[in-house]
Formats: C-alpha cells, structure tokens, sequence
C-alpha cells in the first residue's frame, strides 16, 4: 500500500529522520516505537504530507487519491466552539458516504456531551471524539500518532476493543506510541526508530517467540548448571537457589536439566514481552554509544 523509501529529515542541524526505509502492506496494523525525540511524530507527519522530506520519498503503491485515510494526531483536531454534535455534522460533510451520527456519536461515547463545546471537553474526551471523527469517511488506512494519551482505563479498553473490530475488517494501521503493551495487543509488526534511524522492523510474533525467560529452584547446589550454562552462552543469574536464564531454545534447556537429573522445581517460562525488547534495544544502543567514545 505504501512505500517509505529512504527517507532523510532536517530541521536545521539537527537530523531527524536518517534513511527510513520500510512497505506498509495492506491490511497490517504497524506499531511505531521509540524514546522520545526519536523521529515518530516527524515520520507520521511525512506520510500525511505535513512535511516534504529532504530526500527520499514516501510512495503510494495505487496513487494517494485511491486511498481513503483517516488520521489523528497527538494534538487534537478539533474546532472550538463547535458543539459535540457540530463537530461531528460538520466532519461528515467532508465525506461521501460517512457513517450515520448516531454511529460516530456511540463510538465516542460522549451521547451525554452532545450539545458540550469541544473547548470544554476534557483531553481524554477530546481524544475519543477525534479518533472517532477519523472513522466517519469509513477509511481503508488510519494514521494515528499517540492516539491513547490522555485517555482513562476505560476509554483505551473501547480504543482498543475497536481497533480489533478495524483489524479484522482489514483496515490498515500505522500508529506510534510510548505504551510497549499497546505494540504488543495491537500490532502484528513493530518498527523501532532511535535517533531518527530506524533499527529495528520485526514481526511481533517473531520477537515474543524469539527469547524466553526460564525461572526455577533447585532443590540442592550444583556447579554443573552454572558451567554449563556458561559453556553454551545463555544468559543467566541466580539468587539463594533461584535461576533466571534467558534463552531462544526453553525447550532444550529443560531437556537438559531432566536429562541431567538436575533436580528443580516451580519451574516457569515466559515468552520476552515488548519491555524486556525495548529495554534491550536501548542497552545496545548505549552500549555501541560507549564503545565509539
């Protein structure tokens, strides 16, 4: 669908986005990571044309006016002193066949706040009102930058219940966040951009199945855990008879340890969680900042 090709951003010296390279297929719900000052907002705001790139460029694989996007961004798009109910009349109007007020309305959530001017909405409100007004021309791609902040528990359980109901309608998804557990219940692929590169572009399932964390007791002391996990190369600690290996191969290291007769128990495994991959991420990159000093 859509084509990010080497993409290069500056604003005065400072670089923002560096060769960004990445297709956007039809029908993925992409999540884009990375710390702040990272390029996301910057990346969100090139696809939509907000900005030109300096170089690269940003390719639409049937021609952008063949697609209909639906966008929100981190500051909402709103008019004030329009009503909830003008807001939402006046939105539709700008599409050919919008969905009725009455669904945009419930999607929201905000049927006691109809006759409320948007100025008077709290941020969360606000939030749930433009995510729903992005929704109205019924798009077949939705660019959201930092869609969630400013929600409660409540409002993001409905965002998030929707999104699935988008996914499985095919609509395709683009969407920056800070929130790690978000990437995980709502992308089927992550990008990770630092420092305006982007470093990493995997499939979520890839990076949950890839590394694993092995937690368990033994029942006696044995030297012979700690040399032969040390001889393979896993990761490991240990603390009064307690083991934390990080390994990609769970399976084979339990085989070990029955085949051994190590004896262990509550035995556990864990698949890596977007947390230990982002905290990863930042260590190599601090790690490789340290070394080039």
């Amino acid at each position: 669908m859509l084509e990010i090709n080497k993409v290069n951003k500056r604003f005065g010296e400072e670089t923002v986005l560096q060769d960004v390279d990445f297709l956007l297929q039809k029908g993925e719900s992409v999540l884009l990571l990375g710390p702040n000052g990272a390029g996301k907002t910057t990346l969100i705001r090139i696809i939509m044309d907000f900005y030109r790139p300096d170089t690269g460029s940003v390719v639409w694989q049937s021609g952008k006016g063949n697609y209909k996007v639906g966008v929100v961004l981190q500051d909402p798009s709103i008019i004030d002193r329009l009503t909830v109910k003008e807001m939402i009349h006046y939105t539709r109007s700008l599409h050919k066949n919008p969905l009725s007020y009455e669904e945009v309305l419930q999607s929201c959530g905000l049927e006691s706040q109809e006759k409320v001017r948007t100025e008077n909405l709290s941020i969360g409100q606000k939030r749930r009102l433009t995510f729903s007004l992005a929704l109205v021309g019924q798009p077949e791609l939705l660019l959201m930058d930092e869609p969630t902040a400013g929600m409660d528990l409540s409002a993001r359980k409905a965002f998030y219940q929707k999104i699935e109901s988008l996914k499985q309608q095919g609509i395709t998804i683009l969407m920056t966040t800070h929130l790690l557990h978000e990437a995980s219940m709502l992308g089927d692929r992550v990008l990770m951009l630092e420092k305006g590169m982007l470093k990493q572009d995997r499939e979520i399932e890839s990076i949950t199945e890839e590394s694993k964390w092995v937690r368990f007791s033994l029942k006696e002391e044995s030297p012979l855990v700690s040399k032969r996990l040390e001889k393979i190369g896993f990761q490991y600690s240990t603390m009064q008879g307690k083991w934390e290996v990080n390994t990609s191969d769970a399976d084979s290291l339990v085989r070990w340890l029955v085949t051994e007769q190590i004896q262990f128990e509550k035995l556990e495994i864990e698949k890596q969680t977007m947390d230990h991959f982002f905290e990863e991420m930042l260590d190599q990159e601090g790690d490789q900042n340290a070394n080039s000093v």
